[in-house]
């Protein structure tokens, strides 16, 4: 059977290989079924052979493509976080950061955050299988801080940095303290109530999320 590239796969599917690798058929099958068992059940519950019944296969199939069920998780998540996760989550950060240069900060971070959160809920099985199991294994949480949390904190470096030079907030606290501050404040927030609170995702939480941005801007405004 030919090589199929998992390149146009949308993240709801959740799969993507890296450049440098062709799947099989029968790989990206296991791969996928691994990804509905995993988000289902996650992973110390789901069994390979779970696995092999959602993928149509042998469990020794399974065996002879991959050791074990973590080789499974890798080969699954790191490239997807790596190949499409992580760049559209900082590429879509970088256009709105630019694209609404001219409107207070306020408004720009509110956006910011009201799109996060509907990526957070959108992919929500997903990413609680992701923040899960980046616990336990080093290999997930190093790509998802070197492509995700890294990338997009730079990105908001430099907002920061503009709004300071503009005289919108302080320029006595350096820029990644802010950026830090605003994560701990709104990502926190967001994380708590879209991952760990499934009857809480579906509510308008807009008022919520700017009381936060107010609270975060009041204490990095300028004094008058």
């Amino acid at each position: 059977m030919d090589d199929r590239s998992l390149s146009d796969q949308p993240i709801s599917t959740g799969l993507q290989e890296p450049s440098d690798l062709q799947l099989t058929d029968k790989q990206w099958n296991i791969l996928d079924a691994a990804l509905a068992v995993f988000t289902e059940k996650g992973f110390s519950a789901a069994t390979t052979s779970e696995i092999a019944r959602q993928a149509g296969v042998s469990e020794g199939t399974i065996f002879r493509h991959f050791k074990t069920k973590k080789d499974i998780l890798l080969a699954m998540l790191v490239p997807l976080i790596r190949n499409t996760m992580g760049p559209k989550s900082v590429n879509s950060l970088t256009q709105m950061i630019v694209k609404n240069e001219n409107l207070p900060l306020r408004e720009v971070l509110l956006m910011i955050a009201l799109e996060r959160q509907e990526f957070l809920t959108d992919n929500q099985a997903l990413l609680r299988l992701i923040l899960t199991e980046a616990q336990y294994h080093p290999e997930l949480r190093e790509v998802i801080i070197g492509e995700v949390a890294y990338k997009s904190q730079e990105q908001l470096i430099r907002l920061i940095e503009q709004r300071q030079q503009k005289g919108e907030i302080r320029q006595d606290l350096p820029a990644w303290v802010l950026v830090r501050s605003f994560f701990g404040m709104v990502v926190v927030y967001m994380l708590s109530r879209v991952m760990l609170t499934k009857r809480e995702a579906g509510k308008d939480n807009r008022e919520e999320i700017l009381k936060i941005i107010d609270l975060f801007l009041n204490g990095a405004a300028m004094e008058k």
